[in-house]
C-alpha cells in the first residue's frame, strides 16, 4: 500500500516459493497438494521427483516483510519523531507495557539523537517483520539482531537502525527504522528484488534455522485444523483464487494423491455451508457468498476488536448501552452514517495496517468502526466530532456515462463521442471521466488507444463495482472532521460551527443517551450565544440558512482583517459566479471550515480550501466557479481538481 500518513508500507505478503527454483508461488495449502502428488508419484516406483528434494516434502516458515522507503525533508521530521513514538507507545510490549526500542547492541538507543541523525538524510526505511510462529521463537529482539546483520553482509555496508518488539497483536513482530545512509555516508540504495524476495527469504531462513522446517504431515495437520475454524483460512484463500465469479467448480475431482486434502477441502465446504457463507448448487459445485471472505475475517478479528474496544471504553470511563452490536458494519445494507465524538484511535493490526476508531455517537451508543489503513484517519484525534459514512461500491455516475456512450460508439470511448451524446458538456466534466478511466485503466479495467479513444469491455460497470468494492476494502468508511473543538468550546464560537447545522434540523422524537444528551445541552448554550450575538432575536427563533450564512461572513470578516493586517493587502470577497486568478499562499482552519488564501497584486481573497489547492502552494491558479463548486487549474492550463 501507498498513500499518505505515518506508515504508507508497501505490502508484500510473506509468500513461500516453490522449492525447485522456479519462482512460482504456493500457498501452504496448494504447496501440501504439490508434495502430496509428488509422493504419489514415487510410490508407483518412479524415478526421485525434482519436485521432492527430500524423502518427505519440507517447508520453510511463512513470513510477512513490509518495506517503506520515506522520503525525508523538514515536513518529514515530526513524521519521524511521531513514527518512533508510536513503535515505543505504552501497551505494545509484553503483558501491554511500554514498547522497548533497541539497536544492534544492548544498549539502548538515544531516540532523539538518533532522529537528529537522519535529520538531513535524503531517505530512510520503515520495515516491519512477522514471522507467522514468532509465538514460538526464542527471542524477537535476538532474530531481529541477527536479522539486520546478515542485511549487511548482504547490502557490503554497516547500517544504523532502531528497532522495537510489539507483542499487542495476535501475531508478535517487530518495526525497524533503517536509515538511508551508507557507512561512507552515501545514500542507502536497496535494490527492488531484494526487498521484495530477499529480505523476506533472509527472515524465513533465519527462523527455518531457529525452529526447523515444517514437515508435511505438520503441514497437512496445520490445514486439518483449519476446517472448523471460523475465520478465513488458507482453505478458504485458495477457494477464493479458483472461484470465477464467486463460483467454486470442483466437478474434476481430486488430483492423484491429493485425496487427503480434498477431504479437507470438503469438510471445510459443508463447515462454510452450516455457516450460511456457500451454497451447493450442483455435483462439487457451490457459490460462495458475496461478503464471503470480509465475514470470516471479521469472525476471526471480533474477539480481539471487542477487547480494543472495551479497553477504550474503560480508559475514557465510558458506560454506553449497545442497543445492536458493538461492531460497526459499513458493508450491511442497513448500515447509516453515524456522528459521535472520537473515544480513541489507534492501529489494532499495524502488520496489516488496519486502523480504528471508537465512537460515542449522537444515538447513544459507542461503536467500534473499522476505517482501514492508518492514513485514513490521519488528523483525528480523541475529543473531535467527526462523522462516518460507508463507502459507496456501487459504480460511480461517470461510469455509467462512459458505459453508455461505449456501448453507442462499439465499445469505444472518446472525447468526441462524449461531446456529441451531452453537447453541453463543460470541458472539466469531460476531464473527469478521462481521469476516472485512468483510474480504471491501471486496475486493468479499461485501455487507452493511442488516438486518444478507450476500449471499454462489455461488462464495464460490473469491472467498476468491482473496483470500488476492493477501494472499500481498503478504507471502508469516509471520515469527516465536523468539529476539532470540544462541544462546549463549539458553543461559544463565532462562525458557522457543526452545532449550528444541528439546529437547523428538526429535532429528533427519540429521548437522546450519551453524547447525544451532550450535543442538546450544547445546542442550548448555542441559542444563548447566538442571542448575545444579536444573530437571532429570540431563543424560540428557528435557524435558518440566513443564520448560517450570517454566522460564517462574520467569520470570514474575522479571518480577513487578521490575514490583512499580516499581508498588508485589502481583502475581496469571492465572486459567486465565473472565475477567479491568484497565486495559493497557505490554508486557514477556521470555525466555519478551511480556506484557501489566494493573493491577488491588489488584494487577496479566501475560497474553500480543497486538497489539490495544498500539492501546489506558491503556484498560480485559476477556478471556475459553478454554483457551490470551483474546479482549479494552474495557470497554464492543466486541471488540478
Amino acid at each position: 500500500m501507498s498513500g499518505r500518513g505515518d506508515d504508507p508500507f508497501n505490502v508484500k505478503l510473506g509468500k513461500i516459493f516453490a522449492p525447485n527454483g522456479t519462482g512460482q508461488f504456493l500457498s501452504l495449502a496448494g504447496r501440501v497438494r504439490h508434495a502430496a502428488r509428488s509422493s504419489s508419484k514415487k510410490r508407483g516406483g518412479g524415478s526421485r521427483s525434482r519436485f521432492a528434494p527430500r524423502a518427505e516434502e519440507m517447508f520453510v516458515r511463512r513470513i510477512v516483510v513490509k518495506v517503506s522507503l520515506v522520503k525525508n525533508g523538514a515536513a518529514q521530521t515530526a513524521s519521524l519523531n511521531h513514527h518512533l513514538d508510536y513503535i515505543e507507545r505504552d501497551g505494545a510490549g509484553r503483558d501491554e507495557s511500554k514498547g522497548i526500542l533497541y539497536g544492534d547492541d544492548g544498549i539502548s538507543p538515544d531516540k532523539s539523537g538518533f532522529a537528529e541523525t537522519l535529520k538531513d538524510d535524503r531517505h530512510y526505511f520503515k520495515i516491519i517483520v512477522s514471522p507467522e510462529d514468532s509465538k514460538d521463537m526464542l527471542s524477537l529482539t535476538g532474530f531481529t539482531r541477527d536479522f539486520m546483520r546478515h542485511m549487511e553482509s548482504d547490502l557490503e555496508t554497516r547500517l544504523e537502525w532502531v528497532a522495537a518488539d510489539h507483542y499487542d497483536t495476535s501475531v508478535p513482530h517487530t518495526h525497524i527504522v533503517l536509515r538511508g545512509k551508507t557507512a561512507d555516508g552515501k545514500d542507502l540504495v536497496i535494490p527492488r528484488a531484494y526487498i521484495s524476495r530477499g529480505m523476506r527469504e533472509l527472515a524465513a531462513e533465519l527462523v527455518t534455522k531457529e525452529l526447523g522446517y515444517i514437515r508435511q504431515m505438520d503441514a497437512a495437520m496445520k490445514l486439518a485444523a483449519m476446517v472448523p475454524e471460523k475465520r478465513f483460512t488458507l482453505l478458504d484463500k485458495s477457494f477464493v483464487t479458483q472461484a470465477k465469479d464467486n463460483v467454486l467448480d470442483l466437478s474434476a475431482g481430486p488430483d492423484a494423491g491429493s485425496e487427503a486434502i480434498w477431504r479437507l477441502d470438503m469438510g471445510r465446504l459443508k463447515r462454510l455451508g452450516e455457516m450460511g457463507l456457500v451454497e451447493k448448487t450442483g455435483r462439487r459445485i457451490w457459490k460462495l457468498d458475496e461478503g464471503f471472505e470480509r465475514t470470516l475475517r471479521r469472525m476471526g478479528e471480533r474477539g480481539d476488536i471487542i477487547r480494543t474496544y472495551q479497553r477504550a471504553m474503560t480508559e475514557a470511563k465510558l458506560t454506553r448501552q449497545v442497543h445492536s452490536d458493538e461492531i460497526y458494519d459499513p458493508f450491511d445494507a442497513k448500515a447509516q452514517t453515524v456522528t459521535g465524538r472520537v473515544v480513541k484511535t489507534g492501529l489494532r493490526d499495524d502488520v496489516s495496517d488496519r486502523s480504528y476508531m471508537v465512537l460515542d455517537c449522537t444515538s447513544g451508543e459507542a461503536l467500534y468502526v473499522d476505517t482501514g489503513g492508518a492514513s485514513n484517519i490521519e488528523g483525528v484525534a480523541p475529543g473531535m466530532t467527526v462523522q462516518a459514512k460507508p463507502k459507496s461500491i456501487t459504480p460511480r455516475p461517470s461510469d455509467y456515462t462512459i458505459d453508455t456512450i461505449a456501448h453507442r460508439s462499439g465499445g469505444r470511448y472518446s472525447v468526441a463521442a462524449h461531446m456529441e451524446t451531452d453537447k453541453e458538456a463543460r470541458p472539466q466534466f469531460i476531464e473527469a471521466h478521462i481521469r476516472r478511466l485512468e483510474a480504471m485503466r491501471r486496475a486493468g479495467h479499461a485501455e487507452r488507444e493511442k488516438d486518444g479513444t478507450w476500449t471499454v469491455p462489455p461488462d464495464y460497470l460490473k469491472r467498476a463495482a468491482r473496483f470500488e468494492k476492493s477501494k472499500a476494502l481498503a478504507g471502508p468508511v469516509d471520515v469527516r472532521i465536523v468539529s476539532g473543538s470540544p462541544l462546549k468550546k463549539l458553543a461559544e464560537m463565532m462562525g458557522r460551527t457543526w452545532l449550528d447545522e444541528q439546529l437547523v434540523l428538526p429535532s429528533g422524537s427519540d429521548a437522546p443517551e450519551g453524547f447525544g444528551q451532550d450535543v442538546e445541552t450544547a445546542k442550548t448554550l448555542r441559542r444563548k450565544f447566538l442571542l448575545d450575538e444579536a444573530v437571532i432575536s429570540a431563543l424560540s427563533e428557528p435557524i435558518t440558512s440566513e443564520h448560517l450564512q450570517t454566522l460564517e461572513a462574520r467569520d470570514v470578516a474575522d479571518a480577513a482583517s487578521d490575514i490583512s493586517s499580516d499581508m498588508g493587502k485589502p481583502f475581496a470577497e469571492m465572486p459567486a459566479s465565473g472565475k477567479i486568478s491568484g497565486t495559493y499562499v497557505k490554508a486557514v482552519n477556521r470555525p466555519s471550515g478551511r480556506y484557501g488564501v489566494i493573493e491577488r497584486s491588489k488584494d487577496f481573497t479566501l475560497v474553500p480550501w480543497r486538497e489539490t489547492l495544498e500539492r501546489n502552494p506558491g503556484r498560480s491558479v485559476t477556478g471556475d466557479i459553478s454554483g457551490h463548486s470551483i474546479s482549479w487549474t494552474l495557470t497554464k492550463g492543466r486541471e488540478i481538481s
